[in-house]
């Protein structure tokens, strides 16, 4: 690959494990809250984590497409196997 393209993949590659991160926090919050907090209350807590931090996560999906390296291979002709096996 050439070294632009292999840019976008790294930056293509820490955007969406940035995002899952950020998918996943207010899970390891609940999970932390758990033992030093009420229920409830750390149910809100991970509600109000959620709200806040999945519209950026969401933003940083979005930013990371447009990093998005595509392999130029060539497509497979349709039934062209098919056709060769059957003497066509």
């Amino acid at each position: 690959m050439q070294p632009e393209t292999l840019k976008n993949a790294a930056a293509a590659v820490f955007l969406k494990r940035s995002a899952l991160c950020l998918l996943m926090s207010p899970v390891a919050c609940l999970f932390w809250a758990l033992n030093a907090y009420p229920p409830q209350d750390v149910l809100w807590l991970c509600f109000a984590l959620a709200t806040y931090v999945w519209p950026f996560a969401g933003i940083l999906f979005v930013v990371s497409a447009a990093f998005h390296v595509g392999t130029r291979g060539r497509r497979p002709e349709k039934g062209a196997g098919l056709q060769e096996a059957h003497g066509h």
